[in-house]
């Protein structure tokens, strides 16, 4: 009898386990980059969207953060993402390593800027020689944007043409270094500087780089269609959802619009993906 008691409660225990197991293995996973925010802000900051998409699709969405651009491409070649919602330079990366899908995107584009504090008197490229610069991670879209809109500007060498070269965690460092004076020029997307302008800092724009794509979602290539169609979808109607809505007014986004890969082809031929 006691050997019966004792099976029942080690099978209960065991089913007990099971269980949370079982649900995180049956929620659909988004990928995003979260530049060092813990998981518990990264789950509210999303919460509108995956909360939404759990109810479009009848299957929980939870959202994971990568610290950078890295960690998240290494992550995204195993295929651990069903979705990732990130700067295109990421989804083109995941699609030659494990072909991910982009099915949507936040409307209009995106664009490098170099800016300064208006008291280092640097107002146009050729005052950068020799000043303080400083970026994102050096594995960030942006960051990649810059190089290539420095070779463009005729500077090949910038580790010589300019006297120190800084890389932030995140573009809350590059204000606070253009703040403290650690750096005299910071890059960050250019709706940063009407962003920051707006705020009360006084900014030159010297030059701003030509415009890609803006924020993506892309899909696991080898999920059903009909989960992807699913996905696609909801995005599409997500600004006229109350719990997406949140989600969009919290990050300033109008809604989704259909993508494809060939929107990305000039992005993917500034930046050498193949």
């Amino acid at each position: 009898m006691k050997l019966r008691i004792l099976l029942a409660g080690f099978l209960s225990l065991a089913l007990f386990a099971w269980r949370p197991v079982a649900a995180q293995e049956r929620a659909y996973l988004l990928g995003v980059i979260s530049y060092g925010d813990s998981a518990q802000m990264i789950a509210s900051e999303y919460e509108g969207l995956t909360s939404y998409l759990s109810r479009m699709l009848k299957r929980p969405v939870r959202v994971e953060g990568a610290r950078n651009f890295d960690s998240f491409a290494q992550r995204a070649e195993k295929k651990r993402y069903h979705m990732m919602f990130v700067a295109p330079s990421a989804v083109l990366d995941a699609n030659k390593s494990a072909g991910y899908l982009p099915v949507a995107k936040i409307p209009g584009l995106l664009s490098v800027s170099f800016m300064a504090p208006g008291r280092t008197n640097i107002a146009f490229p050729e005052d950068m020689k020799g000043k303080r610069i400083g970026f994102t991670g050096k594995d960030a879209m942006i960051t990649k944007l810059a190089f290539a809109e420095l070779t463009v500007l005729g500077i090949k060498e910038p580790e010589k043409y300019f006297s120190s070269i800084a890389y932030y965690n995140d573009v809350d460092g590059v204000l606070a270094g253009m703040q403290m004076n650690l750096i005299d020029i910071g890059v960050a997307n250019s709706g940063l500087f009407n962003v920051w302008t707006n705020k009360g800092e006084n900014m030159n724009l010297i030059h701003a780089g030509k415009g890609v794509p803006h924020l993506t979602f892309a899909v696991r290539g080898d999920l059903p269609e009909s989960v992807r169609r699913a996905i696609t979808e909801a995005l599409l109607k997500a600004h006229q959802d109350k719990e997406a809505q949140e989600f969009l007014r919290f990050s300033n986004f109008p809604g989704f619009e259909p993508a494809k890969l060939a929107d990305f082809d000039g992005l993917a031929k500034t930046l050498g993906i193949k």
